[in-house]
């Protein structure tokens, strides 16, 4: 069996390693602690690195939207622009439209002056063609009468030779 002292060292020695146990013990669960804080670190890191690979990606995806607006942006500005001209050529053919009308309705005008004019240089010319016509068969009838009368004189003259006039 074990002496007095023996069990006291045994005992002493115990002690000591209890508290040693106690102290691995007490440093295991803050070992641990430290392990569930760092998995939860980690985790949270994780959860972190996944939220920011998300964000990251949807920057991506909204940098790549931003630049197809852009470029539709700038594709809507040009049409703007080719708009703009083409707004700018149709003031043009308007004004230039507006003038043509004003033209065209001082032709029409002049046109209907002319009209009215030639109208009446056609009524002018019939009564000159009547004038004519008349005048013309005047002249007729003024020869026909001077060949009267001048067939008259010359039986006149034949009969007054003859001596006809003295038996008037």
């Amino acid at each position: 069996m074990l002496t007095e002292e023996q069990i006291r060292k045994l005992i002493s020695a115990n002690e000591s390693l209890q508290v040693q146990l106690a102290d691995a013990n007490a440093m295991l669960a803050a070992r641990e602690q430290e392990i569930d804080f760092l998995s939860a670190e980690l985790a949270e890191s994780t959860a972190l690195r996944s939220t920011l690979d998300g964000q990251q990606d949807e920057i991506e995806s909204i940098r790549n939207r931003l630049g197809e607006r852009q470029q539709a942006a700038k594709g809507a500005e040009e049409r703007e622009i080719g708009l703009q001209q083409e707004l700018t050529e149709m003031a043009l053919l308007n004004r230039q439209y507006a003038e043509l009308m004003q033209d065209y309705a001082y032709l029409q005008s002049q046109f209907k002056d002319i009209q009215a004019r030639y109208l009446d240089l056609q009524q002018q010319g019939l009564q000159l063609e009547q004038a004519n016509s008349r005048i013309a068969e005047l002249e007729s009838l003024l020869e026909n009468s001077l060949q009267e009368r001048d067939s008259l004189k010359e039986r006149i003259g034949i009969l007054q030779a003859t001596g006809f006039q003295k038996e008037i």
